[in-house]
């Protein structure tokens, strides 16, 4: 398969370590949620309701951080995009470490990170 565009909004299949949207996410997205939220983990993954790799979809982005406890989801996600580029090829899940270990087993997003994607913190 080849790539289609530079645009890491158009990302390669399958994600891997060495795929564009996950080296972006450590080069320039990375340190800024390392340096504002304190983040426990950090995986890219593809999205199960809508995968990256097989069209237009932006890829999952979860992160994962003891500062988000009492902060409404949406107001997390904000928070989340307010660091990124304004074009983000990411789709942030923003998950407590309490919430992450409640339901990263369940069907969905979660269990499609935990399985499928790129750990990069």
């Amino acid at each position: 398969m080849t790539e289609r565009t530079s645009d890491p909004s158009r990302p390669l299949a399958p994600l891997g370590p060495d795929h564009p949207v996950v080296a972006w996410v450590r080069r320039e997205v990375l340190p800024l949620i390392v340096e504002r939220l304190r983040p426990t983990r950090v995986i890219v993954f593809d999205p199960p309701d809508r995968p990256a790799s097989v069209g237009d979809h932006p890829p999952g982005l979860l992160v994962v951080a003891e500062g988000f406890r009492g902060i409404p989801v949406a107001d997390r996600v904000r928070l989340v995009r307010e660091l990124l580029s304004a074009a983000s090829p990411v789709r942030p899940f923003c998950l407590t470490p309490e919430e992450f270990r409640l339901t990263r087993h369940a069907p969905g997003p979660l269990l499609a990170a935990v399985r499928t994607g790129v750990t990069v913190l």
